[in-house]
């Protein structure tokens, strides 16, 4: 059997760890992008006296006017995305 040493031992948990940390971190990216997501489809226009509104309604929560990022950021805070 092959003898490993400290730093060789070190070396391989410390890539271990590098490997955890940046696939959770491409999780959390694909979990913020499918909010992102959702929260854009539940964004709506109207047509008032000639210009766009952006709204939302989301289920359970408040009717809402804004601009289009304001309402996605609204969203995502509120966890209706």
């Amino acid at each position: 059997m092959k003898q490993v040493s400290a730093s060789e031992r070190l070396d391989t948990h410390l890539a271990g760890r590098e490997s955890r940390r940046l696939k959770a971190e491409a999780r959390a990216w694909d979990r913020l992008d499918r909010r992102l997501d959702e929260a854009e489809r539940q964004v709506g226009q109207l047509c008032r006296a000639g210009d766009l509104v952006y709204y939302v309604f989301p289920v359970g929560g408040r009717y809402r006017e804004g601009n289009r990022a304001e309402l996605i950021d609204f969203l995502l805070r509120n966890r209706y995305a």
